[in-house]
Parts: structure tokens; sequence; C-alpha cells
């Protein structure tokens, strides 16, 4: 009797030696039949002489060369349609996305869509057009919680030139602008891309901003990230003047969390003569070091502190942890703090005794 075998539907004389999965389940394909042609191509293909008898043929061997040039057919005639097609639908995307990319850059997953298309853009002119559309908009595509990451991504693959109309156009929004962005959740992120990536001289304005701020700043818990990269990536006048406004408020900043994250950074990231004045103000600041060494961040700027001290400054310095002693090997930073210090800096204890 007859059976249906394979994936065209070919009637076997032979269900026996089908796979036994198809002889469990044997289904009829609906499915179009091969051309004569590429029947004969098949049958000949495997060794039939014209004329058999379709039982003559073996079992399954037609049926498998018929599927795989049917197949092979199928698949050749898709990829050539996919490659000519390829480059059209290329062409079509990207124009797509640089006529909409403000409208995309604000969407969650359009944002991702511009992004890649930067990342993707294979001159610096492609990628200048695909955010064509976002130029005036720049202040409030820094406060979206989805186009900051457009204007991210575009700083980053730019060359510093090709940014200057961002700066331009958060500067017009006023002398205090980069203040404001600095305290933005979204904008802060903008900033740090900006001072990263462009030069000194660039960013003058918008650091000139932020001056005016500074202790305040470091005491915000956006604020701080930015003055931190003043510190980093700043100019060596603008390190300088960052620390000139610290040191007069040590007292206020160390009590604060993030503050101490931009004292660490003056320390580790300013010049000799910088380090020297703000280890001085901090280890003549009554307390200052105690306080800082109790908390999660400010005891690594006190690490920083005891890395740089020396001399007298250092008998000092320790005198502030041993007025807390106690305290502090009750508190995990302090005890950090401590056993630092005794392994690098001398018994604290004998600080202690010398000043007695």
């Amino acid at each position: 009797s007859m059976a249906w075998s394979g994936s065209m539907g070919v009637p076997c004389a032979y269900p026996c030696q089908m796979p036994f999965f198809a002889q469990s389940f044997v289904i009829p394909v609906v499915a179009p039949m091969p051309p004569p042609a590429m029947v004969a191509a098949a049958v000949a293909a495997a060794g039939v002489k014209p004329g058999l008898a379709l039982e003559q043929i073996p079992a399954g061997d037609c049926d498998v060369r018929i599927g795989d040039a049917a197949s092979a057919a199928s698949q050749h005639e898709l990829m050539q349609r996919l490659q000519q097609d390829a480059t059209a639908l290329e062409q079509n995307r990207t124009a797509l996305i640089e006529k909409s990319a403000w409208k995309l850059s604000r969407d969650q997953e359009g944002c991702r869509l511009v992004q890649q298309a930067l990342e993707e853009a294979d001159s610096d002119e492609a990628r200048s057009a695909l955010v064509e559309t976002l130029r005036g908009h720049v202040w409030e595509a820094a406060m979206c919680p989805h186009a900051n990451h457009v204007l991210q991504k575009y700083v980053v693959t730019m060359k510093p030139a090709a940014c200057q109309f961002m700066v331009d156009e958060l500067t017009q929004q006023g002398f205090a602008s980069s203040s404001r962005l600095a305290r933005h959740k979204y904008g802060y992120r903008v900033l740090q891309r900006l001072l990263e990536h462009l030069l000194p001289q660039q960013t003058a304005q918008l650091v000139d901003g932020l001056m005016t701020d500074c202790v305040s700043l470091s005491m915000h818990r956006f604020g701080t990230y930015v003055m931190q990269h003043v510190l980093e990536y700043g100019s060596e006048a603008q390190r300088e003047q960052v620390i000139a406004a610290l040191v007069p408020q040590i007292s206020k900043l160390s009590m604060n969390n993030d503050a101490c994250m931009v004292l660490d950074a003056a320390l580790v990231k300013g010049d000799a003569d910088c380090q020297d004045i703000l280890v001085q103000a901090i280890a003549e600041c009554d307390g200052a070091i105690g306080a800082m060494a109790h908390t999660r961040r400010g005891h690594v700027a006190v690490l920083s502190l005891f890395g740089l001290v020396g001399g007298d400054l250092l008998e000092v310095a320790k005198r502030q942890l041993i007025e807390q002693a106690a305290s502090l090997k009750k508190n995990r930073f302090g005890r950090l703090v401590l056993n630092f210090v005794q392994t690098h800096c001398g018994d604290i204890m004998v600080g202690a005794q010398g000043g007695a």
C-alpha cells in the first residue's frame, strides 16, 4: 500500500524503510509539487533509468534528492532577493533615522536606534547628519531620560570641534546653566562626557558657571560627579580654582559623604602644591579626619591623605584619629583607617604618647 513520505509529499511504497517517527506519524504534507524539470533532474542524479516504475525507485532516494534541490533553489532565490534589497533597505533606514532623529531620541526604543546608527556610521559627516534635527534642542535633550544618551553617544564618537554646538546651546541658557545641569539627574551625565572629551578651552565657560557654586555642587548627589570630573579633566588653573574654593569649607565638606569624594579626587588628581594645601587644611581642621574616617566615602579620602602627609602634619593627623579611636574601632570604615595607619604610618599610640 502507498504511504506519504518526506517533506514534498512523494508517495513511497516502502514505509518500513522510513524512520521510526515517520512510520508512527504518517501525515500528508500540503505543499506544491516541484516543477517536472526539477523532478527529472533529481531522478537522473539518483541514477534511476528513465521509464522505471515508481515502485522500482529506491525508497526515499528520489524524495530526498527532490527535497534537497527544491530547498537549495528556494534558499538561493531568497539570498538573491535579500542581497538585492539590503543596500536599499539600509539607505532607507538611515534616511528615516536622520529625518526623525529628534523624535526617536525621546523614545526609549528609538534612542537606542539612533545610538546604534551613530556607532555604525562610517564617517563624521554621517554622524553629524544623524543628529542634525537635534540642533536647537540640546538643552531639552540633556534633561530627557532618553535623549541624553544620544547626546552622550555623539560626544564620545565625534571629534571635539564637532561638539561645539552643544556647548554653545547650553551656555545660551545663561551663566548658571552648567550649575543647573550638574544638579539634574540626566543632565549631569552630558556634562561629564563634555568634560571628558572636549578641550578645556571649549568647556571653560561651562566650568566658570560651576565655580560660582563649587562647594554646594560638591555636596550634591549629582553635582559631586561633575566636580570630580573638573578636577580630573580640567586645566591646572581650573583645578587650583576648585581647591581654593574647597579649603575654607573643609569643616562643612568633611561632614558630607558626597563632598568627601571631591576631596579625595582633589588629593589624588591635584598637583603637588594643591595636594599640600589641601592636606594641611584637612589636617588642621579639628575633627575633620575623624569624621571622614567613619563614612564609606570619607574614609577613602582619609586613606589618600595619609598616603601624602608627612612630618609634623602626620602627627597632627594621627592625633585626630587617636581622639576618636574608641568610636573608630567600632566602625568598619574606622577600623580600615586605623589598620592602614598602623601599617604604613607607624603606631598611632606612639603618636598619642608623643602628643600627651
